[in-house]
């Protein structure tokens, strides 16, 4: 009677640690890291992550404007994704381009801008969704006289190495890349230019005329 009672009590509580093991915690902000990738090594597979507003790997575009990867190959080890901020101030404009291969999304976080998009113009609003499948001409501009920031996202990386190399860190100079870098660089960019924009200095339009994308 003794052995059954024991036989008994130990199927009921042999389930318990087995369901214990299938348990899982949901992650939370100490769990998820969010690396300075500009001090960090490149991952070497895709890594969950949380960034917050003003997290990621910073640049200035131009040694102007801030832009911030969030997801791409080098920020998270995505090879399927390229996701970034960029801020865009009165006035500013990314002139007239198109990707060869990469379908594009913008999604207006902040702002109005004005999108010309296939040959129509638009006016685009906080909250407004831009889709501009590879091969279309896009252009966008800050017409209105409040700064605007937009999300930019890609399906395939490539466009991300332009932006890089047309950057410096905050805080640092802008230094034109050399020819070689460059038409290394552009090769992998999939980008045709539709014009270059007018901007001041000798340096900004060689490199608009490199890569207008982002003036």
């Amino acid at each position: 009677m003794r052995t059954r009672a024991c036989l008994v009590l130990f199927l009921l509580l042999a389930p318990v640690p087995l369901f214990a093991q299938t348990i899982t915690r949901a992650p939370n902000s100490n769990n998820i890291q969010a690396p300075a990738t500009d001090s960090k090594p490149v991952p070497k597979q895709p890594t969950p992550t949380v960034f917050q507003a003003d997290e990621g790997d910073r640049w200035m575009l131009i040694g102007k404007k801030p832009l911030i990867f969030k997801v791409d190959p080098v920020t998270t080890g995505s090879d399927t994704l390229v996701v970034g901020t960029e801020e865009m101030p009165p006035g500013n404009r990314i002139p007239t381009h198109k990707h060869l291969y990469e379908d594009e999304v913008i999604f207006v976080h902040k702002g109005v801008v004005r999108v010309t998009l296939a040959g129509r113009q638009y006016d685009a609003g906080t909250g407004a969704t831009v889709f501009i499948p590879h091969g279309n001409w896009i252009g966008v501009e800050n017409a209105s006289s409040e700064p605007a920031m937009i999300l930019f996202f890609f399906n395939k990386p490539a466009f991300e190495q332009c932006l890089r190399a047309l950057s410096s860190r905050p805080g640092e100079t802008f230094t034109m890349p050399p020819p070689e870098k460059m038409a290394a660089v552009e090769e992998q960019c999939h980008q045709v230019n539709g014009e270059i924009g007018k901007v001041q200095g000798e340096k900004e339009v060689n490199a608009l005329a490199f890569n207008p994308h982002r003036q």
